[in-house]
């Protein structure tokens, strides 16, 4: 046990001896806060994108999405380790954060954009070192034009989580890739767009003032890259795909050729 322990309290290190010189750079990707902020205290960070408060407010970031940490079993995703110890170095003993229009998540979890004592967004330098994924998550969208120049440039440098392949997985979950739709149609639960694996995206009828019909039927026979979170059907209709995957914003539905060629 001592071995283990102590193996652990190395790696943990070499990450935080090696992030600092990464706080400083990512600022050329940083996202300055407009408006006014309030002072928190930090009583712990839980992983890249989701900290406790010392008055015992439970914080997600708005805007990304980082790997899961496995706390049971210890299969961490790749570069979740590395998104909390990044967070832990950029916030440090207090965070500045500003509400967003939907203050809570359904886990009661409070939605707020954080920011360090310079007012640079910690999402922006999330992103900018590849350590999490831009999302769009109606009505919460301030800061996404600049999310994502943070997200292209570690795209366009091949950082961290941009070093993976984007291919589909059927698995419960935060997921992006590329697919191609095959066919779309629409009912009472928004526009339902089949693909070409064994999954369904579902642009729900909240959402329906971003997807005009014209929009959405464009994308039909088209190379998309999705990201959003993926859940399999408890339907057992032998006509229906196993996954469905959500998507509020076209922010995050995209015909490839038309954004990114890598």
């Amino acid at each position: 046990m001592t071995v283990i322990r102590s193996k652990k309290r190395q790696v943990v290190l070499a990450l935080f001896l090696f992030l600092p010189s990464i706080a400083v750079h990512a600022d050329n990707g940083a996202c300055l806060a407009q408006g006014e902020l309030e002072k928190a205290r930090i009583k712990r960070v839980v992983d890249g994108d989701t900290m406790h408060l010392a008055d015992g407010r439970k914080v997600r970031l708005v805007g990304i999405n980082t790997p899961e940490l496995d706390h049971k079993s210890g299969h961490h995703q790749p570069y979740a380790l590395e998104a909390k110890a990044l967070l832990t170095v950029l916030a440090g003993d207090y965070v500045y954060l500003q509400k967003s229009k939907n203050e809570r998540d359904r886990y009661g979890r409070y939605l707020y954009y954080l920011f360090n004592k310079d007012r640079i967004s910690l999402t922006s330098q999330l992103l900018f070192e590849g350590l999490g994924y831009r999302v769009a998550v109606p009505p919460n969208l301030a800061y996404q034009t600049c999310f994502e120049g943070a997200e292209n440039n570690a795209r366009n440098a091949y950082k961290g989580l941009w070093q993976q392949v984007l291919q589909w997985q059927p698995q419960a979950g935060f997921v992006l890739s590329r697919i191609t739709i095959t066919s779309i149609t629409h009912n009472r639960g928004g526009w339902w767009l089949e693909t070409d694996k064994n999954l369904v995206i579902n642009l729900p009828s909240n959402a329906a003032d971003y997807w005009p019909a014209q929009k959405v039927f464009y994308l039909e026979g088209k190379m998309v890259e999705v990201r959003g979170w993926q859940h399999q059907r408890k339907s057992r209709h032998s006509d229906f795909t196993s996954w469905v995957l959500l998507v509020r914003h076209p922010n995050d539905l995209r015909e490839v050729k038309d954004f990114f060629d890598h």
